[in-house]
């Protein structure tokens, strides 16, 4: 038994399989890890490294050879890791619609002749194991330094305090029961009027035309100058135009303590976040995370799952948990949006409904959408449905808003971006719907841009100098 084992262990020093279990884990964490937190991590992490060793122990007895197993781990990882990725690939194709029933099997099967080969072999893969030793540590180092250095710069932004702003404030400001409550709402990745009757067929002059007999002013050449949420909601906080050459983790401080929200505290406002970002607010709101949530919805693990070949089992075995998640996230930050006018004294209230952008979980009408569905950009129905879906749900919010508001409210509805797959253009379109006192709404004009809605607000409400920049993105 132990000369058995002796060799089975004889040979080259074999590692890599169990770092090449731990690569995709941390390669996808590396690529979203602005979104993600390391707790999301630990699970699947050491699922996938302890999988791959048990894996790998059983191919070593069964090819009774260390070496041999590791290689044999090593193509399943790939095939594994590769399932979800190569299934899109042809399911986009257009050559012919992929069946998992089919997909899967003839994956296991190539597999499956390459353990065969790999054990008919008549050489102890000395060469490959030193080769693939390297290129897994190379791998797992080059993520680990992108991460460590994300890590890094993120705490050093954060011990920063000495970060400029061109907050304004004057010593006479108005009496708090006189101050207007103040609505900056932001339906994510919602196409402007030109976007969505061009690319999807949709006249939503409807909507539009609501809202002016309503009282609001429609801005229908208003845009952004980069159609990404955190560069577009941070130009809009700061009123001021942050380009690319501003470090991520700068602009996601710049959103955190944001010029808007001081100068409106310095006038007495309490700060309301409904969202999903980081902010410095008086009271915080964030239904798209929550303790209680079950590995069924949490983001992370859910796209991590679906690249894998245990994609075609998710449906079977969580059923629509990340969807009732993300449906129950959306509809409770809506009620809550419409309960806002309840809330005493003057407020700032910055609501972030992740809606019309993916996933994709609302018909028309509300209802349900196919589970395969819910990340379909190519079929354009899917997004008008959800389009759709959220449209209704602003014009009840902002019946809700004008009824219920004591002073005269002012009220911003926007979209951060476009639809982004169509192209810049399309994604730094923006809807653009600002609802002011009559004396101030004069002010408002057809291309302006939400770095200068703020601005032109705080000179016409609170008395402010602020010179208006150029409504066209300047470098």
């Amino acid at each position: 038994m132990k000369q058995r084992l002796r060799a089975i262990f004889k040979g080259p020093v074999v590692f890599y399989p169990l770092l090449l279990a731990a690569f995709p884990i941390l390669f996808l964490y590396a690529y979203n890890i602005r979104e993600t937190s390391m707790g999301e991590v630990w699970l699947p992490l050491w699922v996938s490294v302890a999988g791959a060793l048990v894996l790998w122990m059983v191919l070593t007895l069964i090819l009774r050879s260390l070496a041999k197993g590791g290689l044999a781990t090593a193509i399943f990882l790939l095939f594994f890791f590769s399932y979800g990725r190569l299934y899109g690939v042809l399911e986009n194709s257009g050559i012919f619609t992929p069946e998992h029933a089919y997909v899967l099997p003839s994956m296991l099967f190539i597999w499956g002749y390459c353990v065969y080969f790999i054990s008919r072999a008549e050489r102890n893969f000395a060469t490959a194991t030193k080769v693939l030793n390297i290129i897994a540590v190379a791998l797992i180092a080059i993520n680990l330094f992108n991460i460590g250095s994300y890590k890094v710069r993120l705490a050093a932004v954060s011990a920063d305090t000495s970060v400029e702003t061109s907050v304004q404030a004057s010593n006479s400001s108005a009496e708090s029961t006189t101050l207007p409550d103040i609505y900056f709402i932001i339906m994510d990745e919602y196409a402007s009027l030109s976007t969505i009757k061009e690319y999807y067929g949709y006249d939503n002059s409807g909507f539009a035309n609501g809202l002016a007999d309503s009282g609001f002013y429609i801005a229908h050449e208003s845009r952004t100058h980069k159609a990404a949420t955190e560069y577009s909601i941070a130009s809009t906080l700061n009123m001021e135009w942050i380009g690319e050459e501003v470090p991520f983790d700068v602009v996601l401080q710049r959103i955190a303590h944001n010029d808007v929200a001081e100068f409106l505290r310095s006038k007495g406002y309490s700060f309301v976040h409904i969202g999903i970002l980081d902010i410095d607010a008086d009271l915080n709101y964030n239904f798209y995370a929550s303790n209680e949530a079950s590995a069924a919805v949490d983001e992370f693990l859910r796209i991590a799952w679906n690249t894998t070949m245990l994609s075609p089992f998710y449906t079977y075995i969580f059923g629509t948990q990340f969807e009732d998640f993300h449906r129950a996230a959306v509809m409770d930050s809506l009620e809550l949006l419409k309960k806002m006018p309840e809330v005493q004294g003057p407020k700032f209230v910055y609501a972030h409904i992740l809606c019309p952008h993916a996933p994709f979980v609302f018909g028309p009408s509300g209802g349900r959408i196919g589970t395969e569905n819910i990340y379909d950009r190519v079929d354009k129905q899917v997004y008008l449905g959800q389009y759709i879906f959220i449209t209704g749900e602003m014009e009840r919010i902002i019946d809700e808003l004008l009824e219920k508001s004591e002073s005269h409210s002012i009220i911003i509805l926007e979209s951060d971006h476009g639809p982004r797959t169509l192209g810049k253009d399309a994604g730094t379109r923006i809807f653009n719907a600002v609802y002011l006192a009559d004396n101030c709404s004069r002010y408002l004009y057809d291309s302006i841009s939400s770095v200068n809605v703020f601005r032109l607000i705080f000179n016409c409400y609170f008395g402010g100098n602020y010179t208006l920049p150029s409504d066209d993105w300047e470098p």
